[in-house]
């Protein structure tokens, strides 16, 4: 069986859909109809072939409601399209002179605010809704990276990550919270410190735990759960004389310099003609995500998996 991952979005269906995509019938269905694309399937044929207790016609159905399927004539067969990994991705000379005039090993606010915020909306602010696309993995695949976002007013908490790894960051685990999902192994610890804390309560209470550091007065500060769940996703660390330390940026709203706005603004002209020309939605929106993986892998320095960051 084809190891297959779904890319969704939709105003209106997105939490169904995640309950569709998440049943192993929907991955039985799509791989046997994908496998037979040049064919004519009919109902008969799909019963034979995939053995379920569930009701298939039923289920059948309701692909067809949510634009999934198609059925014409009795056959069936899949309305969204599965990609492979194309051709290498290749940019001009001007725009990798401007990745690397931009990112600077000893600027991670910049860089996080280059790949978190800039280049992530460029990408995909406007294709917020109405895609869907499976895409099949191999050994030359570049990973899709995956963004959240939690928090209130007064912080927020963000991640960036390719989807087959899920860090243990703040974001991720309201993320997880807010949809009631089961939460990773990896993040028991996290769960033990601060179970099903409500964000708008924790935030206050990590806000006093940062400040608290930045003051720096003793090395030794008393100890809270709010402090131990910094401790626990690296957002807090100790140093050599074991004070605390905030190692995770808080990205503020502080104007760019003029050198970086202008590299930027370069650097978008010289993107969007890249995926202009590209007029369906599913082909552009998969053609954005290989290029945001690899400039991703490519042009952040320090060869990071994923960023985290804060921001106010």
């Amino acid at each position: 069986m084809e190891n297959i991952t779904y890319y969704f979005a939709s105003n209106r269906n997105e939490e169904e859909l995640n309950k569709i995509v998440s049943n192993p019938l929907f991955t039985k269905i799509t791989n046997y109809l994908s496998e037979r694309k040049e064919q004519e399937v009919i109902l008969r044929q799909i019963k034979a072939d995939i053995p379920t207790d569930s009701n298939l016609e039923l289920y059948l159905d309701k692909l067809i409601k949510y634009n999934l399927l198609e059925r014409k004539n009795r056959r069936y067969s899949l309305t969204f399209p599965i990609y492979t990994h194309g051709e290498s991705l290749k940019l001009s000379d001007s725009i990798v002179k401007s990745f690397r005039t931009i990112t600077q090993e000893d600027s991670i606010p910049i860089n996080y605010f280059v790949f978190g915020e800039w280049l992530w909306s460029l990408f995909f602010e406007e294709e917020q809704d109405n895609y869907f696309f499976g895409v099949k993995a191999s050994p030359e695949s570049l990973s899709v990276f995956r963004r959240k976002e939690e928090g209130n007013d007064t912080l927020r908490f963000i991640s960036v990550y390719p989807d087959n790894l899920i860090p243990l960051d703040l974001a991720n685990y309201f993320n997880l919270l807010s949809k009631r999902q089961e939460l990773p192994q990896h993040f028991e610890s996290l769960q033990n410190v601060i179970g099903d804390v409500d964000i708008n309560y924790f935030i206050p209470q990590i806000q006093k735990v940062i400040r608290s550091v930045k003051r720096n007065k003793s090395r030794e500060s008393k100890k809270n759960i709010f402090q131990e769940a910094l401790l626990v996703t690296g957002d807090l660390k100790r140093n050599e004389e074991h004070q605390l330390f905030l190692a995770v940026p808080i990205l503020e709203s502080e104007e760019l310099s003029k050198e970086i706005q202008i590299t930027l603004d370069k650097l978008k002209t010289e993107l969007q003609p890249l995926w202009e020309k590209i007029k369906d939605k599913n082909q552009r929106v998969f053609y954005k995500q290989q290029l945001y993986s690899f400039l991703f892998i490519n042009y952040l320095p320090k060869d990071r998996e994923y960023i985290s960051y804060f921001k106010v």
